[in-house]
């Protein structure tokens, strides 16, 4: 089984813009500007582990897994998602 514990973090050299948004964003938010941070980061990390995930099972989906089913050439697969993206 996996575990996750809990980790402190500092910033250091945050730009003072970023700051004053993540501080005005919890205000309005009606949260602590560590939960905002908290659940910044945490949004962050997710939404990209979701886009490789689905970015993984388009590619799963057109390599076409299975019996019977022609194997594409994964380099040509990984071009056509980089392209896509920009």
């Amino acid at each position: 089984m996996l575990r996750w514990g809990m980790a402190e973090l500092k910033v250091r050299q945050l730009e003072n813009r970023v700051a004053v948004a993540l501080k005005a964003r919890a205000e309005r938010r009606g949260v602590s500007l560590e939960e905002e941070v908290r659940s910044t980061l945490t949004a962050s990390v997710n939404g990209r582990l979701e886009a490789f995930a689905r970015r993984a099972a388009a590619c799963r989906r057109a390599a076409g897994k299975g019996p019977g089913r022609p194997q594409l050439d994964s380099a040509r697969l990984i071009r056509r998602d980089r392209d896509a993206r920009g």
